[in-house]
């Protein structure tokens, strides 16, 4: 996320929030990077939820499309 965000700012794409995903597979979490904080979200999502994660993966793609 760091990286993304550093290779943003030197290609001057103004992108103000970095979203990353930590998962094995069955389990997933989320984060989010803002200027120089991190937020994590402390709920563990499983596979089982799919909706759920298929869910927040769409929300964070819908803040591009406007």
């Amino acid at each position: 996320m760091i990286a993304a965000q550093l290779f943003n700012e030197r290609e001057e794409n103004a992108i103000k929030t970095i979203y990353g995903v930590v998962t094995i597979g069955t389990i997933w979490r989320f984060l989010k990077l803002e200027g120089n904080v991190v937020d994590i979200d402390l709920t563990e999502y499983y596979i089982k939820n799919v909706n759920k994660i298929l869910g927040i993966l769409l929300a964070s793609f819908k803040e591009f499309s406007v």
